[in-house]
Parts: C-alpha cells; sequence; structure tokens
C-alpha cells in the first residue's frame, strides 16, 4: 500500500515538472500558426482557428533564415569535431596514461569549468582580432573547440572500462595509440554521443560570443540572426517591434534540429550519462 502511494506521488511529481516546462513550447508552438490579431487577443486559445502558416512562410521569406542556418550548421559540425579531436585523447591519457603532475593538470582543467566565458571575452575578441579571425566560421569555432566538460565525461567512462583489455593489447604488442584507437574508442560511442548533444546544443544556441565575432551577414549564426534581427535584442526600445506570431515562427524554426538530433541519439544519450558519473 505504501509502494503505491510513493509511486502516485512520484508520478505527480513527474507530471508536475512536465507540465511546468512543456507549457512555455506548447505556448509558443500554437502562437506560431495564429495571425497577428489572435496572436494579440486578450483570450488565449490552444487550438487556433484557423491554423495559418503565414508567419512561417514571412520569416523564410523576409530573413536571410537559410544563410543563417548554414552557418550555424558549419560552426557546430565544427565545433563538435574539433571537442572529439580534442577532448577524446585527453580523456584517455588523463584516465590510461601515467605522467608527472597529472592529477595537479586534471584539477587545473576542471577549475576552468568554474571561469565565466565572459570573464576572458576582452582578451579573446583581441586575440581573435588580431589573427584577423573576426567575421570567420575559423573564428567561431576555436573558442569552442576545447570542454573541460567534455574531457572529464570521457575520463570517467574510460576509467570505467577493464584495465585487462589494455593489458591484453600491449601483450599482442599494441603501443598507446593503438590501444587508444583499436581498442577504447570503438567502446566509448556513448560517451561520444553525449559528447556530440552537448557540444551541438551549446554551439547551436551560443549568442554572446557570435553576436561580437560575427557582425557580417555572411558568417553571422542562427542565434544572432533572430535576435537581431527579429527579437529584436539589440535595440529593444524599437517603435516597430515583430509581430508575436512571427517571433515565435522564428523560435520553433531555430529549435527543429537540436530536437530531431536529441530524439535521435536519446538512447545513447541516457546511456552516456548512466555509465560516466555524470549526473
Amino acid at each position: 500500500m505504501i509502494y503505491k502511494i510513493s509511486r502516485i506521488f512520484i508520478y505527480m511529481i513527474l507530471f508536475f515538472v512536465i507540465f511546468i516546462y512543456a507549457t512555455p513550447f506548447f505556448i509558443i508552438l500554437t502562437t506560431s500558426f495564429k495571425t497577428n490579431t489572435q496572436a494579440m487577443s486578450g483570450t488565449f486559445s490552444w487550438i487556433p482557428n484557423p491554423i495559418i502558416l503565414d508567419q512561417y512562410k514571412y520569416t523564410l521569406n523576409h530573413y536571410p533564415y537559410t544563410r543563417w542556418l548554414i552557418n550555424s550548421v558549419i560552426v557546430t559540425i565544427g565545433t563538435v569535431f574539433l571537442v572529439l579531436i580534442v577532448s577524446l585523447p585527453a580523456g584517455f591519457a588523463f584516465a590510461r596514461l601515467k605522467f608527472k603532475g597529472k592529477e595537479a593538470i586534471f584539477t587545473v582543467l576542471m577549475l576552468t569549468i568554474m571561469i565565466p566565458f565572459a570573464a576572458y571575452l576582452p582578451e579573446l575578441y583581441l586575440e581573435m582580432s588580431s589573427l584577423k579571425l573576426i567575421n570567420t566560421y575559423t573564428g567561431l569555432i576555436i573558442p569552442f573547440a576545447t570542454s573541460g566538460v567534455s574531457i572529464f565525461l570521457f575520463r570517467q567512462f574510460i576509467s570505467q572500462l577493464p584495465n585487462e583489455l589494455d593489458d591484453a593489447a600491449r601483450i599482442d604488442g599494441c603501443n598507446n595509440f593503438q590501444i587508444f584507437s583499436k581498442i577504447i574508442l570503438p567502446l566509448t560511442k556513448p560517451a561520444v554521443i553525449s559528447v556530440v548533444i552537448f557540444t551541438a546544443v551549446k554551439s547551436w544556441n551560443a549568442l554572446m560570443w557570435p553576436l561580437i565575432a560575427a557582425s557580417n551577414d555572411k558568417v553571422k549564426t542562427l542565434p544572432v540572426g533572430l535576435a537581431v534581427n527579429i527579437f529584436q535584442a539589440t535595440n529593444p526600445g524599437s517603435n516597430n517591434p515583430t509581430p508575436y506570431g512571427i517571433v515565435m515562427a522564428a523560435t520553433i524554426l531555430s529549435i527543429l534540429l537540436p530536437v530531431l538530433l536529441f530524439l535521435f541519439l536519446q538512447r545513447y544519450f541516457v546511456q552516456g550519462i548512466a555509465t560516466t558519473g555524470l549526473k
């Protein structure tokens, strides 16, 4: 009896949490299918009548949405690739190799997670400017190419793999690189998927650095394009604010790819989180 009551209580809490998180999303979704008059109406309706696509058509036709989308995809793919290239070998080194100062280096690496990005933003801009990387894809990707969280996640995952795998490989004549590439790497798929999702969402949603480093429309990412041209974040006192319906339609369009990525990889993501201690 007590067990059933506890389960009911847990389900009630879960339902409440889902309701709190899902309600804003459904409000955004339903508003994106309304006319501007319906969106500004004092009476809210969950199902628009009629359901229209005008807000989506306006967003796609009046803004360089496709260009912003392509830029975001390029920056996100480049960032994910570099993070994996850096974090996977680093995680393997901290988990398996023995070298002087390993614990001290790892501690310093973890401390970097606590430094706010805004704290070194001016110096980062001056560095990228001196290298002439402002308004380039490279300048947008490099600052996010390393991740202490990703290195920690790979270290935790690889540490849980049996050391006997390494010993057997060494008996067969494998060096550290061969052990990493042929033994460890194929087993890290869940952790890789988790890092891909974390990094892709972080890069996709990044606003502060792209807003500063990508003033040119040719390299402007989707969050920057939406914030400046549609949400008017840099001009909050405008006398001609963008209609709510268009804002909501742009919001839905901006989250489609990250949501689809998560839905496609969620099984591996949950497995990676459960096996790395990152909860």
